[in-house]
């Protein structure tokens, strides 16, 4: 009985490791891009707010 027999041993379990670490990395990735998506958004509505108040104070 040789090691090929016993199944996919140990490199097996190294390769279900990395899937798993590179399916970690990509959520990881997008959470990051959706993250910094969103702070752009906000800074931008707070730039528009902030132009909007400048705006109607300089007109009262």
């Amino acid at each position: 009985m040789s090691d090929r027999d016993s199944g996919p041993g140990i490199f097996g379990a190294i390769e279900a490791l990395l899937a798993i670490v590179g399916a970690l990395t990509v959520m990881g990735v997008l959470a990051v891009a959706a993250s910094v998506l969103a702070w752009e958004m906000e800074l931008r509505r707070s730039e528009q707010e902030t132009s909007l108040d400048e705006a109607s104070s300089a007109s009262s």
